[in-house]
Formats: C-alpha cells, structure tokens, sequence
C-alpha cells in the first residue's frame, strides 16, 4: 500500500535539506546562505509553505490567482508576510521577458492587436510570439496595456538553487526526490557517515555558474558570443571538478564558434581548455589549416603526458596517418581485423544476443556483460569498504571517493590486501553477493560472475581490479559486449553490427584487458537467413488484453529448429486474480483448472531456459511478448529476445487474403487448428505458418 504524505510534507522536505547542508558546510556557507535561511526561519510556516510552493515551480510570474493551496490556509496572510520580509516583490523590467512566457498564446494575440502589432499570426508557435512582442513593444508600453500591480516574483530563487546545487550536486529545482522517497516509491538507503561533495562553497559557486552557463547552451540556436565575451570574469576553478566544468564549458563555446565558421575564436576557446576534446578540436583545426609544425608539437606532448588512454590512442593514431604514412586509421584496421559471424537477419537490433547464439555452435557459453561485469565484480570484492564509505546523500549511493578517484587513497591498505588475494586466486574467498547501486539485479548475474572468477586467470582479474580502485569513473564505458566461457577459457569479444564503429575508449579497454592477460576478440556480424536458426512460437492465454492489468493463465511454446518441431513447452499458470466468464467462454480456462497450477514466479526459469538462444515467435507477437514482458517485469526480470509475427509476416509474404487471423490462415493453407483458443494448440499453428514464411524469406535473399 503506498504511502500517504502530510499535508506540508514539501516543508519537511525543504527544511530536511538546509539542515543537512548545513551540517555539512556549517560555517563555509557564504554570507548570502546564512542570510538567507536566517530570514527564512523568521517567517510563520504558512508563508515558509507559501514560499516553497511558488520555488518549486517552474513558473516564473505569479498572480494570487495562480495560488490554490488550502493546506496553508490564510493566502493572503502568508503572501502579505512574505512581502514584508522580502521574499517576494513586483514585477521589474527584467522580467519583461518571463512575463511574457507566462502568457497564454490568446493573451499574447490580444495583448499584439491591442499594441497594434498586426503582424503577428495565431498559427505561429508560443516562442516565436513572445520574441516579437519583446522585441516590437517596449516593458513601459506593456505595462500601459496589461495590469501587473497583481504579479509579483518569488525573491532569492538563485540562492535556493544554489542550495539545492550543494545539496544534489547538479542543477535542480524542486525536492521530488525526497516525495518519491516518503511514498517508497524511491528506495533509498540511509548512510551514518556522509561526505561534503565540494572541496570549499567557493568551489561549489564556481561549478554552479559553470553548470548553469552549460545549461543555457542547451538551447538550439544560442548565440555565444555574450557569453564568450564574458570568459575573463569567470570565477576561478577550485578543484578538478569544477576546472572540468569549466573546460567542457569553454569546449561548448569553442564548438558554437566552429559552427558559425569563425575558427579563430574556436581555436582560442579550445586552447584555453584542458579538456581532451577541446584538445582534438584544436589539433584538427590546425592541421587543415597547414599548422604542421603546430600540430607535432601538441602530438608529441599528449604523447609524452597522456590525460588518459583515450588521448594517447588519437594522437598516436593521428601522427601516424598525417607524418608517418599509414594510410587508414588504427580504429579502422582494427575493426577489419575481426572475423565475420554470420546470424540470422531477425537479429537485427539484437546484436549481442545474435553473437551469442552464432558462438555457441563453437561451444562458447556467453553472456552479455558490456560495462557491468567490472563494477559489479569490484563491488562485491570491496563491499565492506564501499558499503561504509561516505556519501554525499543518501540519494547518491556511490561513495564520494569513488568519485573522486580517491578510493586506493582512502582505503589504501584494503586495497594493497585484497588485490594481492585475488592475485594468489583466493578471490572466491572475499567475494560477497553485492551489487553497484544502479545496477539491477538478473537472475544470472551471480552465475556470471562465480563462472568469471572460477576460470579467468587471478592475475588478469587482479590487474583490471587494481586500475578500477584507482579510476572507477573513468573505466565506466567501453567494455566488450561480451563474456566467452568454454571449458577453462576465458574471451571478452566486442560485437559489431554492419556500419558499426570502434571507439577510442572501447580500443583503450581492450587495450586494458590484454595487457592484464585476457584474449580479446572483434566480432564483426553478416545477417543472412540462417536454415539453422531456433525459433520458439509462443501463445498465451490471459485474463484479459493489457498488459498492465491482465495476467498470463496460459503458455504454450513450439521449438522449431531447420523447419522440424524439435520440442514443447505447456503450462497452466495460476494468475492469482479471477478469469472474467467471457474469457472463460473464449478459451474454456476456468478457475478450477488454474487453482493448483504454479504462478509465472514459479515457472519463470523453466520458460526462460526454454527460450535461450532462440527468437520469440507468436502470432501478433506484440501481445503475446508484452504480456509475458510484464510478467517478468513484476518480478525484477528483464526479458529481451528477437521477434517475428507471423500475423504481420503472411500479410507481407501472402498478400491478398481475406483475413490474416490465426484460425482464417489454417484454413487457408491446410493448417491443423484444433481447440483454437488453447495455448499450445494455436502455437503448433503459428508453427506452421512460419514455415510458410521461412520459406519465402529464404526465396527473397
């Protein structure tokens, strides 16, 4: 049952968070904080609800009508406090602007007829009204024509933003974290220790402006040059994290520049920034501009003192196709390299799962692991220390010094000893079943991992673990697709659909990975029909057609592989809620017959293990895969396979017929139906019309 929330509970909320910045700032806050939540703590609680109310929106310009909240109260009470200590105020010429977004689109046609702005169209979009009102009619002539003695503006929104900024770490602006928390809805783990997330409130001032300028970047079309003109007063970075702010920032500028062709104010921007990026954009820039000697030079710096892999790679990459010769890319050879796979063509946006199938004839058992093998595996050697480590809030599980990179500094010797057990295989003995916290849990995943760790060298885990400790984040992405097990070999394989590309970052992991001493692979995949593909043609019976109400009574399953049904797969399942009479009628399921049948819980595996490596095939797929979906969804499972209709496959392959429904087609083409309307019966049908299909999809190659 979901929980219910007081009244004020936005008040709880918004106080909860001052305290906890508080806490951890105390005195470092800036005078203007201090100010502000001293002033704050002098207004009654209805004019503090009032004042969280209207700094919880978006809305800029409000009007008393505007303000509908009977848990306060007296409104207007709490609106003439609040005016009295300066919270709010009128409105002022710069926020003509925001008056005007307030508008709807009829006041903003009848505020331009009565201006005499007769140019304006009531078919042009809200934006593209307001910006001609701006611009055509002055703040003093609007004010002439619309009554604002009854708007006002909430004050010192940029200071609660900024408090939520030290409390969150990022641009916010309202609590709904801690409402989604109080409903259960979020689930949030309280820590006993937590960590300030900025070095000093200075440092956390400067990543405020620079993330805020970021955000305004966002916007298509924005012009950069007020911006750029401004760089000599941007605050000074304090810290790694705000100097990265600030160089992606300048990045941004850079690029807007380099968009509008003015490439020596793009060049300056991109050399004031550390950021890689940045650093590419320059050394490109240059060398088509004939800076050769320009461009050796910052080659062979970032060469000689690489910020990461990925830098390195470039430069190494880019100095050998434009001075030393090679007439192709590394990233370009090497995606070359990989040997072709041939998979079946429905395995067209199942990459991964269609590599997989293919190896498994070579006798891999894979598993798709991409970025979450690592981070998983690192969490459950360092559990007890991650599991103490401070955190910024409890909304932000990951410890700050993972963050950071301060992580084989802080826990130094935890590090050293635990490193050196898995070097000596003795990894199995620290493992324990935790996970990274936004990394959901498969049914799989501790197969995966106990697999990994009973085959894989000690030493190769050992070495990616260590690299992990000491640059968690950066190790993020780029990881192969693919985990390979067969026997005692170990393979990490990255897959690659046609017109696929490698990445740096994925060169620099398999880099990484092999340099510990695991076998790497590129895979390069070829979709063709394949005679030899599995297919599992699947039918379900349900209490009903929505898949977010209505549960599965019924699955049955037909395995076809080369054409043959090579096995089945029947269950009645209980749905734990009554079978409406007209379900009963269609489908001759009643409540007895499901009593005692198992729930899907309770069946999950066995359909899952029935399904693996094969493609989900059903007639109106859609309804028979979303339903089954869902059902494994209720359960924390992901269920993800390639589909085929055989509804919408016959309309394509048969066009002309009177009806495409499962029981018109049998007829059609001789297909044996009987007891339509039962699971496994109408899915040995949709067996047989796949086969008609299979057929002219073979003829279409």
């Amino acid at each position: 049952m979901q929980a219910l929330l007081p009244p004020t509970y936005y008040h709880t909320h918004f106080r909860e968070m001052m305290a906890f910045v508080t806490g951890l700032y105390g005195d470092g806050l800036g005078l203007d904080e201090r100010e502000f939540m001293a002033r704050f703590e002098q207004l009654g609680e209805p004019a503090q609800c009032l004042y969280i109310r209207m700094v919880n929106r978006k809305t800029a310009i409000f009007r008393m009508r505007d303000l509908n909240y009977p848990e306060i109260g007296d409104i207007a009470a709490a609106m003439d406090q609040l005016t009295r200590h300066g919270f709010v105020r009128g409105l002022e010429c710069g926020d003509y602007r925001a008056c005007l977004d307030s508008m709807t689109k009829p006041d903003l046609v009848r505020l331009a007829k009565v201006a005499g702005l007769p140019d304006m169209r009531s078919n042009w979009s809200k934006g593209d009204m307001v910006a001609y009102v701006h611009d055509l009619l002055s703040y003093d002539n609007f004010t002439e024509i619309e009554d604002i003695g009854a708007s006002f503006v909430p004050h010192f929104r940029e200071r609660v933003g900024f408090l939520l900024y030290l409390y969150f770490g990022k641009l916010n602006d309202n609590l709904i974290d801690f409402t989604l928390r109080d409903l259960g809805i979020l689930s949030v783990k309280a820590r006993e220790t937590h960590a300030a997330r900025f070095e000093s409130v200075d440092d956390a001032r400067a990543g405020y402006f620079y993330r805020q300028r970021l955000s305004e970047l966002k916007a298509k079309g924005i012009d950069p040059n007020p911006l750029a003109a401004q760089i000599e007063t941007f605050p000074a970075a304090l810290s790694d994290h705000s100097q990265g702010l600030r160089d992606r920032l300048l990045y941004r500028l850079g690029q807007g520049f380099e968009a509008c062709k003015d490439y020596g104010r793009a060049l300056d921007l991109y050399g004031r920034s550390q950021a890689f990026d940045s650093q590419e954009r320059r050394i490109r820039l240059l060398y088509a501009q004939g800076a050769v000697d320009e461009v050796k030079a910052l080659l062979d710096d970032i060469m000689a003192n690489p910020a990461h892999d990925e830098a390195y790679i470039f430069a190494d990459d880019f100095y050998s196709r434009k001075f030393g010769g090679r007439r192709t890319g590394v990233l370009t050879e090497l995606l070359r390299s990989g040997r072709t796979v041939v998979v079946d063509d429905l395995y067209r946006g199942y990459p991964e799962a269609g590599a997989i199938q293919a190896l498994s004839a070579e006798g891999w058992r894979g598993y798709h692991v991409e970025n979450t093998l690592w981070p998983s595996l690192f969490w459950r050697v360092f559990h007890d220390e991650l599991s103490t480590a401070p955190v910024c809030n409890d909304f932000d599980p990951v410890p700050k010094c993972l963050r950071d990179g301060r992580f084989h500094i802080d826990y130094a010797d935890a590090v050293v000893a635990k490193i050196a057990a898995v070097r000596d295989g003795h990894i199995a003995d620290i493992l324990t079943p935790a996970r990274p916290p936004d990394q959901e849990e498969e049914r799989l995943w501790g197969e995966v991992i106990d697999a990994f760790v009973a085959h894989a060298a000690p030493c190769a885990i050992a070495t990616v673990l260590e690299a992990f400790a000491h640059n968690y984040y950066g190790l993020r992405d780029g990881f192969p697709d693919l985990l390979l097990i067969r026997g005692d070999e170990v393979r990490f394989v990255e897959v690659k659909a046609e017109g696929d590309q490698i990445r740096r970052n994925q060169l620099a992991r398999l880099n990484l990975l092999k340099s510990a001493g695991f076998d790497v692979e590129i895979v390069r995949l070829s979709y063709r029909i394949d005679p030899q593909q599995t297919y599992v043609v699947v039918d379900v019976e349900t209490t009903g057609g929505r898949s977010i109400y209505d549960r599965v009574t019924e699955i049955g399953a037909v395995k076809v592989r080369g054409g043959e049904v090579i096995d089945v797969w029947q269950s009645l399942i209980n749905p734990k809620r009554p079978i409406p009479a007209f379900i009963t009628e269609l489908t001759g399921i009643t409540h007895d017959m499901v009593r005692d049948a198992p729930t899907f819980d309770q069946v999950a595996d066995a359909f899952a293990d029935f399904m693996e490596g094969a493609i989900f095939v059903a007639h109106n797929v859609n309804f028979d895969y979303g339903l089954i979906s869902a059902e494994y969804r209720r359960i924390g499972r992901g269920f993800k396979h390639p589909k085929l209709c055989t509804c919408a496959s016959m309309r394509k392959h048969y066009p002309g017929l009177s009806a495409y429904g499962l029981a018109p087609l049998s007829r059609e083409f001789g297909i044996e139906l009987i007891g339509h309307h039962r699971a496994l019966n109408d899915a040995h049908a949709a067996a047989g019309l796949l086969a008609l299909v299979n057929e002219q999809r073979a003829l279409k190659e």
